[in-house]
């Protein structure tokens, strides 16, 4: 009697085996989607970066410039308009 019992019970318990290795796969599969869609790649960050250190230097250099009264007023407005286009 236990013989039958455990007969009958092996394939069931060989079907929740092999269902909750394919879930745990398509979850850990759809992490690793997830996590790479919100997260941006390094060549995306530096080139970031890299803009933003631009930027800096060019309104570094608008800032310190010794001689504002030189230039010309149309000058540094256009410097001002090229860093809002980027």
């Amino acid at each position: 009697m236990l013989h039958d019992f455990i007969h009958n019970l092996a394939p069931l318990m060989w079907t929740g085996i092999i269902l909750t290795a394919i879930v745990l796969r398509h979850r850990r599969k759809m992490a690793a989607i997830s996590c790479s869609e919100t997260r941006p790649t390094a060549r995306a960050q530096d080139a970031e970066v890299e803009a933003l250190r631009e930027r800096i230097r060019v309104l570094e250099r608008i800032a310190t410039s010794s001689s504002l009264e030189g230039r010309s007023a149309e000058r540094l407005s256009a410097e001002i308009e090229a860093l809002r286009d980027r």
